[in-house]
């Protein structure tokens, strides 16, 4: 973990130097998210033409005696693992999840929102159970009224693989000669049905459910389904049907995932592999054997995959798989299903981007995802960058921005009311990812290296970054509220995904080690009100996920050490005052600014600043709220420690007692320990 931590230590080692930026004019936010309030104007020049870093940004390695694991400097751990005082909180975590049992360990690794009782894991990936024959799998379908349902939810609601995997008339034409003669159907096209119906098994409303577990089992036996039917079809001909039931099963190995794992980046290898060894990445054009039709929904199948290798790869840590100029398939045509067919000899003219169509969504994602991709190339290359560089790709977020349809501009709820949840959805993922572009790229910049640090040019990154990451935690905000039952996004809750939580995990990080250092850009209240806001939608999501627990923990202990002394100057004072003690009449606690004798009230001290760790070890609460105390003040150099944690006294350093400490007086009357037991230790002996 210690090797993961060092590159980030040195990048915030920058950030001493405490120069906040007060040259940044104050913009209060809006009540509601607005494109215009957060995509910011560049600079009107470019006077950095210098390297960037004399050094390329390494990432982290995490290495143990069971694996090697790898994660690149975009990744939000990093951002999290840089905020130096929390280091010794997540070592400790560290070990109490290494002294875990293996199932423990098993089960917080893939961290499951829906419950998998048979196999957690890839099915693909790690093999099936027995190769079923064609007869069992088909045995395997629900009755057909059922079968009518699922595939509706999946073409209603996942418009996300569903626009671009499948063509809905021709799909339905081949569903009614399914049904007359199911022996028929070649077993790739029956996989396909199976993951669609796993996907609409997914978008279930579970608290509908009398039995929530019948769902997971439901769920369990359709992705063994899809395998076996990727086995039994040898999916790695590279068939008809075989990409589209790939990219399903992914996307739902994908949700049923409350946190990032590392099978869905392998299943994304299997997926672009195939795509490319299919031909997908050149445009159809080039192959006059590729029917109009054919070249079409390849032109949106590619636009899917380029998608799924940037998000995911990104959350992973990892560099995209796809590079530029290895590719030249084109856009699609904004188009409805039902305006071409297999017998079209020619494609129709595109329709206008400002009417709503089958693919505008597809388009308008394609569009941010060809900045967000060279912003992904440039952050994680080996080589350093020119700030022209940067801003060269600043431009092509910006111009993505611009060019989004009219449909899919993001308005506020009030004024989305007669919208349909799926174009809300879309709105709110693209600009998702266009905030995601702008952290990624100029997060770099975000902390001055010195106190003349002020220039146009890292002004506006850093400006750009909190805008972003305001825009994103607001939008987090949106979903959180607008998801639950009764909200207008309620039948789209499931689109909230880990992808998703990835960036306001980032979001959140940036907001905390912008607070944690004090660069917050005369926005310091805008930036705890967001944090105070993430920190309860973290804490509700904290039992499923191990990410939400950590992102809830950081900013709880973030916004504890960034109060205005009232908290910190209490928590020792608090300590004593329930046992019985004070501080003496004459005497005020380090750096207080409260009235000599007094303490403060204990109503000034929220729970919301109690992280998690307080909360389940109660018995170090004292230790740990006591150092963050000292830690703030003049005995910078020493620790408090008590004898419930054991009387450690580092070589050659005589422990001390509070009274030979300079300016420390206490009254220890009543107090759960005696006084011999309480020691300062100088951090130098550690």
């Amino acid at each position: 973990m210690h090797d993961r931590l060092a590159q980030l230590e040195r990048l915030i080692v920058s950030l001493m130097a405490d120069s906040a930026n007060k040259a940044q004019a104050h913009i209060p936010p809006g009540s509601e998210v607005s494109a215009s309030s957060r995509i910011q104007n560049p600079p009107p020049s470019d006077p950095i033409v210098d390297a960037v870093d004399g050094r390329s940004e390494c990432g982290g390695m995490q290495i143990s005696e069971s694996e090697f694991h790898y994660v690149g400097n975009n990744h939000w751990a990093t951002i999290l693992d840089g905020i130096a005082d929390l280091k010794d909180h997540l070592d400790r975590d560290e070990q109490f999840r290494l002294a875990s049992t293996p199932s423990d360990l098993d089960n917080d690794e893939h961290g499951n929102g829906l419950a998998l009782p048979r196999s957690a894991y890839a099915l693909l990936l790690y093999g099936g159970r027995r190769l079923g024959s064609k007869e069992e799998i088909l045995a395997a379908l629900p009755p057909r009224s059922a079968v009518d349902r699922y595939v509706s939810r999946y073409f209603n609601y996942l418009d996300l693989v569903s626009s671009s995997a499948v063509h809905g008339p021709s799909f339905l034409r081949e569903y009614e000669a399914f049904w007359r003669n199911q022996s028929s159907a070649p077993v790739m096209w029956i996989g396909l049905l199976f993951s669609m119906i796993c996907l609409a098994c997914l978008t279930s409303d579970v608290l509908s459910e009398p039995n929530p577990e019948d769902l997971s089992l439901q769920v369990d036996l359709y992705r063994e389904k899809i395998v076996q039917c990727l086995t039994l079809g040898e999916y790695t001909r590279s068939g008809p049907y075989v990409l589209e039931t790939v990219i399903n099963y992914t996307y739902a190995e994908f949700c049923i995932r409350t946190d990032a794992g590392k099978d869905i980046w392998f299943l994304l290898a299997l997926e672009v592999n195939l795509a490319m060894r299919m031909g997908y990445h050149r445009d159809p054009s080039h192959f006059p054997g590729i029917s109009p039709f054919q070249g079409e929904m390849r032109r949106r199948l590619w636009a899917t995959v380029l998608m799924g290798d940037i998000l995911i790869s990104n959350q992973m840590g990892m560099p995209r798989m796809i590079s530029d100029g290895k590719w030249d398939t084109s856009e699609p045509r904004n188009l409805n299903d039902t305006d071409f067919d297999e017998q079209s000899t020619d494609l129709p003219l595109s329709r206008p981007l400002t009417e709503y169509t089958n693919s505008l969504g597809i388009i308008a994602r394609r569009r941010i995802l060809a900045a967000l991709g060279a912003v992904i190339d440039l952050t994680d290359a080996v080589k350093p960058c020119t700030y022209a560089d940067v801003m060269h790709i600043d431009s092509m977020i910006q111009e993505a921005a611009a060019n989004i349809p009219p449909p899919l501009k993001l308005k506020s709820m009030a004024t989305s009311m007669t919208d349909p949840p799926q174009i809300i959805m879309a709105r709110l993922f693209l600009y998702h990812m266009i905030y995601k572009g702008q952290v990624v790229l100029h997060k770099r910049f975000f902390y001055p290296k010195s106190d003349n640090s002020d220039d146009q040019a890292t002004s506006y990154s850093r400006k750009v970054c909190l805008e972003a990451s305001l825009g994103t935690l607001e939008i987090q905000h949106i979903l959180d509220e607008e998801t639950c039952p009764g909200g207008q996004l309620y039948t789209m809750r499931f689109r909230v995904t880990s992808i998703m939580n990835h960036q306001f995990l980032t979001a959140t990080m940036i907001l905390c080690s912008m607070l944690h250092q004090g660069h917050t850009l005369e926005r310091e209240q805008d930036i705890r009100a967001a944090l105070q806001r993430c920190r309860a939608i973290w804490m509700r999501r904290s039992e499923s996920s191990k990410e939400a627990k950590k992102a809830a923990e950081t900013v709880s202990f973030v916004l504890a050490r960034a109060d205005d002394g009232r908290s910190h100057k209490f928590a020792l004072t608090q300590a004593i005052a329930h046992s019985g003690g004070h501080f003496p009449p004459n005497s005020v606690p380090l750096d207080s600014q409260e009235p000599p004798g007094s303490i403060p009230d204990e109503a000034t001290v929220s729970s919301d600043y109690m992280s998690l760790f307080d909360r389940e070890r109660p018995s170090l609460l004292r230790f740990f709220h006591v150092f963050i105390f000292f830690s703030n003040h003049t005995l910078a150099d020493y620790f408090v420690m008590t004898g419930s944690l054991g009387n450690f006294t580092p070589p050659g350093q005589p422990s001390q007692s509070f009274s030979q400490a300079e300016n420390f007086a206490l009254n220890f009357n009543g107090m759960e320990r005696r006084p011999d037991e309480w020691m300062l230790m100088p951090w130098s002996g550690i």
